[in-house]
């Protein structure tokens, strides 16, 4: 992604909306053309009223988009969906990735268990290769580890998003660390082709039904990047609140935020 251009696209169905800037032009409205499987093709510009990434510091106040797709495309199929610049460069924004599943789909919330483990091995390998990260060893060995990990002593959770009999997303939370297993971080990732579905939000209130069925663990701790603006009104939706003091066995990328949440809080 060049750094020139900063913003997200944060849902596609019925409308595709978000926003984004041009840092070397911040007072100007980003031009840009939306391409459906190499076939619709619709001009968009980014200046709607956006205060909510004005006040986060991320772009102006006018730089919002909102594009209403053509009701055939939603039939439950990927389809290809290109955002091109007026000098035919792409326009490429975090967390963006074609194919997208537009349409109905039905999806399950389970359980993850060791009679999961081909499907298991299969949502792990494209998770790591959708972020970027090289991991050879995505064995029967390494996967058995990693549910046991999750749902194994001092205890955890796992649930898992299931299209069909595939895997397309999970939640866990660890437990344990130097603090002891009253603490749990949460772990969430959907495969790109099915994001902006509310299945994260699914695996996430799963998780938590969880805790609160548990009733042993006292915090749950996330860390979120700042300008991932859909997942931090998510979090906040159900019920996690800014921290700036994470548990040491809190692993935290630099500069993310950390968040918390408490069984004793009810989700809004």
């Amino acid at each position: 992604m060049t750094n020139r251009f900063a913003g997200q696209v944060e849902t596609v169905e019925p409308t595709l909306v978000g926003w984004v800037v041009d840092r070397q032009r911040t007072g100007s409205p980003v031009r840009f053309t939306v391409t459906v499987d190499r076939t619709w093709r619709f001009a968009v510009v980014a200046d709607r009223p956006r205060p909510d990434v004005a006040a986060g510091g991320f772009g102006g106040p006018n730089c919002g988009f909102a594009l209403a797709l053509p009701p055939r495309l939603f039939d439950g199929a990927p389809h290809d969906i290109d955002l091109t610049l007026a000098d035919g460069e792409m326009l490429e924004l975090p967390a963006w990735r074609s194919p997208v599943v537009l349409g109905p789909l039905s999806a399950d919330i389970v359980p993850i268990t060791a009679l999961d483990l081909d499907a298991a091995a299969d949502l792990l390998r494209l998770t790591y290769t959708e972020g970027g990260i090289e991991l050879d060893a995505v064995t029967d060995r390494y996967v058995a580890a990693w549910i046991e990990a999750a749902i194994g002593p001092p205890g955890g959770l796992l649930f898992g998003a299931r299209v069909e009999c595939r895997l397309v997303g999970y939640a866990m939370l660890e437990r344990g660390g130097a603090e002891g297993p009253a603490i749990g971080a949460v772990a969430l990732s959907v495969l790109r082709h099915y994001r902006r579905k509310g299945l994260g939000e699914r695996l996430m209130r799963a998780l938590l039904a969880g805790v609160r069925n548990a009733g042993i663990i006292g915090e749950v701790w996330l860390s979120v990047e700042p300008g991932n603006l859909p997942a931090r009104r998510l979090y906040e939706k159900l019920g996690f609140v800014d921290r700036t003091e994470p548990p040491a066995s809190l692993i935290v990328p630099a500069n993310f935020l950390v968040m918390l949440w408490r069984p004793d809080r009810l989700d809004r």
